[in-house]
């Protein structure tokens, strides 16, 4: 196999590494309580990171022959793992416009999903990269079930919140912030069915 293909799979893996550190910076910071407007600021820094990756990939692909996989998988791929580190910059963002002061334990629970998402993406990043598609497989079921967790976990806390909050300003921004991090394990599983796609046509 070429350098240049050796290459675009070493591009995806930087990708996949660098939201699940993303995205354990996110939960960590979350459990701590830590300053939100600084959170907000490192998780622009691993976008920033992502885009970066993202746009030196395409211009690799567009000056490669012969690829190992489809082009189309490649860009589904890129955008899709592109989508996980935008909603979790997207939700920060929203805890310094909202003024949010501290985590619930719902926000927690939901950066513990999409960490566990993050490092099952890595996971099977790093097996493509292998070639060993089939053992893929464990980890886009791993992603199923946490995705329907999440939906689990959203309807709950909206349940709460509906149910106790007084505020009705404060039960709107938690609303918004809950639907962004649930939002965020659904681009979890879109990765997941990018990758049972490209099982599906090279395994």
């Amino acid at each position: 196999m070429s350098k240049r293909s050796d290459q675009l799979f070493a591009f995806l893996v930087e990708i996949a590494e660098n939201i699940a550190q993303a995205t354990e910076t996110f939960q960590r910071e979350l459990e701590q309580g830590g300053d939100f407007g600084a959170l907000a600021s490192r998780m622009k820094t691993y976008e920033d990171k992502g885009d970066e990756l993202i746009s030196k990939l395409i211009s690799l692909l567009n000056n490669t022959y012969i690829t190992p996989l489809e082009r189309e998988d490649y860009v589904m791929l890129a955008t899709t793992l592109d989508d996980i580190i935008d909603g979790i910059h997207a939700c920060s963002v929203r805890f310094t416009l909202y003024d949010v002061t501290g985590s619930t334990p719902t926000m927690i629970e939901f950066a513990k999903d999409i960490h566990r998402s993050a490092k099952e993406i890595q996971e099977a990043i790093r097996k493509l990269n292998e070639r060993k598609l089939l053992q893929i497989r464990e980890h886009v079921k791993e992603l199923n079930v946490l995705e329907k967790h999440g939906d689990q976990l959203l309807h709950a806390a909206l349940r709460s919140l509906f149910a106790e909050s007084k505020d009705a300003i404060e039960l709107i921004k938690l609303k918004e912030i809950y639907e962004i991090l649930e939002s965020v394990t659904d681009r979890c599983e879109d990765v997941a069915d990018v990758l049972e796609s490209v099982i599906l046509k090279n395994a």
